[in-house]
C-alpha cells in the first residue's frame, strides 16, 4: 500500500503542487494523472451515512481504477453494475481483503471485470440510469441548475403548491382538504456523529486534525439547522438574525458543557 497521508505515510508526494491539500480536493490535471497510475484506491468516507458518497468513490471510477470502499450503506444502489467496486465490509478481515486484492492484481482478466461498465452498454443498473435521466440538475452542465440551486427550486415549488392548495381550501370553505404538512424529519437529511474509520474518538489526541475538522463541521451544521428553524418559525429573513441565533446557540452549548 502506498500511503501519502499521515496514516502509515510510507511515500512522499513528488511535487509541492501535489502536497498542497487544496489540490487533492479538485480534479487538478497533475493530481489526476498521478493517482491514475494505481489499479486500486482505498476509498474510506469520513462518515458512514446513507447518502454520503464523495470524490473518494467517484474519482477512481472516473479514472478507471477500482475503489476499495467503506462508506454509505446504500452505495450499491448507485453503482453502474453489481461488479464495479470492492466493498470492505463484504470481507471478514483485512487479511481476507488483502488476499482478494492480491488475487485480482495477479489475474488481469478477473481485474478487468470490474471495469466492464466502462464499455458501451456496460451500465446495467436501471435505477441509476432512470435517476440520471429524470433528475432536474446537472454536473458540469451550464444548461441545467446545479444540485444546490435545484434543491432551492424544489423547496420553492413545494411551497407554491402548498399555497395554492391552502387557497383552494379557504375558497371551498372546507370542502377541499387542507394541504398536508411537509416537515423534514431527521431521517431525511440526518447523519450520525462522525466516527473514525478505525478505533474511537477517545483514542485521538485533542489536536488531531480529524477532530478539529469533522466534529466541528458536524456541530456547526446542527447549529445552522437550528438557527434556520428559529428564523422560519419567527418569519424572519434578515441575514444578521441568522448569525444572532448562531451566537445564542453557541453560548447555550458552552453553558451545557
Amino acid at each position: 500500500v502506498d500511503s501519502y497521508g499521515k496514516c502509515l505515510h510510507n511515500h512522499d508526494l513528488p511535487s509541492e503542487r501535489l502536497r498542497d491539500t487544496s489540490t487533492a480536493t479538485t480534479e487538478d490535471s497533475e493530481f489526476m494523472a498521478f493517482i491514475s497510475r494505481y489499479k486500486f484506491h482505498l476509498a474510506l468516507e469520513n462518515a458512514i451515512c446513507d447518502d454520503y458518497m464523495t470524490e473518494k468513490l467517484w474519482r477512481p471510477m472516473h479514472l478507471g481504477a477500482v475503489p476499495v470502499y467503506r462508506g454509505s450503506p446504500s452505495v450499491r444502489d448507485w453503482m453502474p453494475n453489481n461488479h464495479s467496486i470492492i466493498l470492505i465490509d463484504d470481507f471478514e478481515s483485512p487479511q481476507e481483503l488483502a488476499k482478494y486484492l492480491d488475487f485480482l492484481d495477479k489475474n488481469g482478466e478477473e481485474y478487468m471485470k470490474y471495469l466492464e461498465y466502462k464499455k458501451p452498454g456496460g451500465i446495467t443498473n436501471q435505477f441509476l440510469l432512470e435517476s440520471l435521466e429524470k433528475r432536474e440538475w446537472g454536473v458540469n452542465d451550464m444548461t441545467l441548475p446545479n444540485y444546490l440551486n435545484g434543491f432551492e427550486c424544489f423547496v420553492c415549488d413545494m411551497e407554491n403548491v402548498r399555497l395554492r392548495e391552502e387557497e383552494e381550501h379557504k375558497k371551498s370553505h372546507g370542502k377541499t382538504p387542507a394541504p398536508k404538512p411537509r416537515v423534514a424529519q431527521f431521517e431525511h437529511m440526518g447523519c450520525p456523529m462522525p466516527t473514525p474509520g478505525f478505533g474511537s474518538v477517545d483514542d485521538l489526541s485533542g489536536q488531531d486534525s480529524w477532530k478539529e475538522m469533522w466534529l466541528q463541521d458536524y456541530w456547526q451544521g446542527l447549529d445552522q439547522g437550528e438557527a434556520l428553524t428559529a428564523m422560519i418559525y419567527r418569519n424572519e429573513s434578515h441575514q444578521g438574525r441568522f448569525w444572532d441565533y448562531m451566537h445564542e446557540i453557541f453560548l447555550k452549548r458552552m453553558r451545557q458543557n
